[in-house]
């Protein structure tokens, strides 16, 4: 049994990131239970010519500048962390793997463990545990300098990182410095704990995404309003949310789907890039949505008033080491979803929702789930969710981290 204890999470994704975040849902349940000091991503030089008109950006340059007034409280509905804002950082990706890097790198990280540094003198800090989400670039552990040690320096692999060309460049040899440095080393789907683990020789325990499942229950419990853009539509819709991104989606089969479903409105709900969808021919098709990101208390209602949830992935290097976020969301919310089969994480889902191997059985597939009666299986797939919520994943890392405090291998 771990004593009280504080938590720095540390991702990829910023506190204020607008749509489902891993690493955001963490510290949302963490802070249910413990104090939890969200660590944002550095902003870095090149971010003021692209952020110079963002007002969220702009009351943060004390901060950045400064290193004055770090903390904010980021509050949400029925919980709330402290955002730490670091120093502004340079701008090192572009350049080679050598002496230069490294140099900047070093000053980089340094930004990160001054603010560790502050937050334990601030906050009167004594036991905490330090959780890196898939950003092994920047401080993937906290340095031996600092004192008190965390109880557990833990890293989070999220994606096939070689597969993401810029996050690439350094983050692949950055990621295997975290595997083999990292006190406990845990991944999101099966794909990438065995090849960590046969890379790195040691144990990489699989903490799967979750849902947040009070927020996404709503969609069944609850008399929430039809969103705006769904008033004036009286056709079926067929929902997607999250990032549409280029490297992930089967752009093909999004194109045959609304070329078979002319009866059917379909919506992706979360952030995209203009010129993907023009590139991919998917703009100015008469029932397909791109209407950008919502927070996510507000996607329940999305999926209430849809007739069923979709996840065309195309199967590819990245797609195989993947869990989608979106999974068991869909599924505390009890809506029909059909999947494309790329990997043995979404095929281990058979029975709870429509898995296709190939575009004509993902259009069967959707004709199928038109006419589902949901109740059949709509216990199923609650269960399944509730086993799945974020509070199940903290409390298997507890007994992680209690058991490495106890000197165990782990």
């Amino acid at each position: 049994m771990l004593a009280k204890y504080d938590v720095f999470m540390f991702g990829l994704t910023r506190s204020e990131f607008s749509i489902s975040s891993v690493s955001v849902a963490w510290a949302k349940e963490w802070a249910k239970t413990n104090r939890v000091f969200y660590i944002d991503r550095p902003y870095s030089l090149r971010d003021l010519l692209s952020k110079i008109d963002d007002k969220s950006f702009k009351d943060k340059f004390s901060s950045l500048f400064l290193g004055e007034n770090i903390y904010r409280e980021i509050q949400f509905p029925t919980v709330s962390f402290t955002q730490v804002t670091p120093r502004i950082t340079l701008p090192i990706n572009f350049l080679p793997e050598g002496g230069l890097y490294n140099f900047l790198n070093y000053v980089n990280n340094k930004v990160i463990d001054e603010v560790v540094k502050k937050i334990i003198k601030d906050y009167n800090v004594k036991d905490y545990v330090f959780f890196n989400s898939f950003c092994p670039v920047t401080s993937p552990i906290i340095s031996k300098k600092i004192q008190p040690q965390p109880l557990a320096n833990i890293y989070q692999s999220l994606d096939e990182i070689s597969q993401e060309k810029y996050i690439a460049r350094h983050g692949i040899s950055a990621e295997l410095y975290a595997m083999r440095n990292c006190d406990i080393a845990i991944g999101t789907s099966t794909g990438l704990c065995d090849r960590h683990a046969k890379e790195n020789d040691r144990q990489v325990h699989l903490l799967a995404n979750a849902a947040d499942f009070d927020v996404f229950e709503n969609a069944l419990n609850k008399d929430l309003p039809k969103p705006i853009e769904f008033e004036n539509i009286h056709k079926p819709i067929i929902l997607y949310t999250g990032h549409y991104s280029d490297l992930r989606m089967d752009h093909d089969l999004v194109k045959k789907i609304t070329k078979s479903f002319p009866e059917a409105e379909i919506f992706f709900v979360g952030t995209y890039e203009k010129k993907d969808l023009q590139n991919h021919g998917l703009v100015n098709i008469p029932n397909l949505y791109f209407i950008g990101s919502r927070p996510i208390e507000s996607l329940p209602a999305y999926l209430k008033y849809a007739k069923l949830a979709i996840i065309p992935y195309a199967s590819n290097e990245l797609t195989k080491g993947i869990y989608p976020l979106k999974i068991n969301e869909y599924l505390a919310s009890g809506i029909p979803c059909v999947s494309t089969s790329f990997s043995n994480d979404i095929r281990s889902f058979e029975g709870l929702i429509y898995i296709s191997e190939t575009h004509q059985d993902f259009i069967s597939n959707i004709k199928f789930a038109m006419q589902e009666d949901t109740n059949l299986k709509l216990a199923d797939r609650i269960a399944h969710a509730k086993e799945n919520s974020w509070r199940t994943r903290i409390e298997k890392l507890e007994k992680l981290i209690a058991a490495f405090v106890a000197g165990e291998k782990v």
